[in-house]
């Protein structure tokens, strides 16, 4: 299985790219585009690489493994040379919302980690929203289409406990830093060839929550990390 790890910035990429290449049987790409053609990503490799102790880390990675394209994912530059690779899965990790015909560069698409359950939560502060209405945290790894989490097949969803952060900040970074090992699950179940879940788009889409709603949130996750430091007995 030939991988490819979408991005715009190598620090982004190497928890995943570490985590997906230890799985037997794939060949993985870390594909560096800017989110603009004015993005200056030319520079922002070169300071990490000139980082104290960053060297060991790019060369982890590897020349022939990493591929830098000088415009955005969906310029027809871009998309040519993504053809020209024959990837078979992608990975999100840039700020980008991709088009259509980047989608189509991967036989089979664009994974992406959402930190919140689906098809119920898309879209923005999902997990906010879960603490507010009192349903669990999670994670959902499904390949994108161009809207808001509407992506049709759903690889893996499961619920993560987050009552041992200490706030919401916290409980999203801790999600978002799960990424590398969900991708790498899901990817190993694309190996067996599974069934998919439906994101069949009976849940809603959510949008940033206001600073009085923001307070019941983190007000819930007080409340789940009390219970779980003092359990009923």
């Amino acid at each position: 299985m030939r991988i490819g790890i979408l991005a715009n910035s190598l620090p982004a990429a190497l928890s995943i790219y570490r985590e997906a290449q230890e799985l037997p049987g794939t060949e993985v790409h870390v594909l560096l585009a800017p989110v603009s053609g004015n993005s200056k990503l030319s520079v922002h490799v070169a300071r990490f690489v000139a980082k104290s102790g960053r060297r060991q880390s790019l060369s982890l990675i590897g020349r022939r493994a990493l591929v830098h394209f000088r415009k955005p994912f969906d310029h027809p530059e871009t998309i040519a040379r993504l053809k020209e690779l024959r990837l078979d899965v992608g990975l999100h990790k840039s700020g980008n919302i991709y088009r259509r015909e980047t989608i189509a560069c991967f036989q089979h698409g664009i994974l992406n980690a959402h930190i919140g359950i689906l098809p119920g939560y898309r879209g923005r502060s999902v997990v906010e929203w879960s603490l507010v209405q009192g349903d669990p945290t999670g994670i959902s790894v499904f390949f994108l289409d161009e809207g808001i989490d509407t992506g049709k097949r759903i690889v893996l969803s499961e619920t993560v406990d987050v009552s041992h952060c200490r706030n919401v900040a916290e409980a999203k970074q801790y999600l978002f830093d799960l990424d590398a090992t969900f991708y790498r699950r899901a990817l190993a179940l694309l190996q067996q060839q599974p069934a998919f879940r439906s994101n069949d788009g009976s849940g809603r889409r959510y949008y940033v929550m206001s600073k009085l709603f923001q307070e019941v949130a983190q007000e819930n996750l007080e409340l789940l990390r009390r219970s779980r430091i003092a359990p009923d007995l």
